[in-house]
């Protein structure tokens, strides 16, 4: 059974919590990301994403490109581990909410993995562990939406 260690991305962008918001938008911009991991020299501090720099422009009466990534970035960060099943990692994003999970053991970062990376995955492998089709329930149309 393939693990989250098997489709992760392992060289993770990163950034220290010192960095600028436009240090920020200029990383996701050059490495087309929507999000990094906030790091102190090995230590996982959080996760910036863009969707918490535009809840903090919308929210804040004062924004500045000089604001800090520590100042807007999401403390709360969701992990799994590299031996994690992809199934697991897929049930913790739906259950959370969220986009994507660190990969870590023994509190260090060795990757990361999105929802779209899990996305690319079943649609060249199927859902791990499921055979045969599942039909859209509200359409006519018998032919298949997924194939698992």
């Amino acid at each position: 059974m393939l693990k989250i260690q098997d489709i992760m991305t392992t060289s993770v962008v990163t950034l220290p919590p010192e960095a600028t918001l436009r240090e920020a938008m200029e990383s996701f911009a050059v490495n087309h990301l929507s999000a990094v991991p906030v790091v102190a020299g090995e230590r996982v501090l959080g996760l910036i994403s863009m969707t918490d720099i535009l809840n903090f422009v919308v929210e804040s009466s004062h924004v500045s490109r000089q604001t800090a990534v520590a100042d807007v970035m999401n403390y709360e960060v969701f992990s799994v581990a590299p031996s994690s099943s992809i199934r697991s990692a897929a049930e913790m994003m739906k259950k959370r909410g969220i986009h994507r999970v660190l990969v870590m053991e023994d509190r260090k970062l060795l990757g990361i993995v999105s929802a779209l990376d899990i996305a690319r995955f079943v649609s060249d492998n199927g859902l791990p562990g499921k055979t045969g089709v599942r039909r859209d329930p509200c359409c006519d149309d018998p032919s298949p939406w997924i194939t698992v």
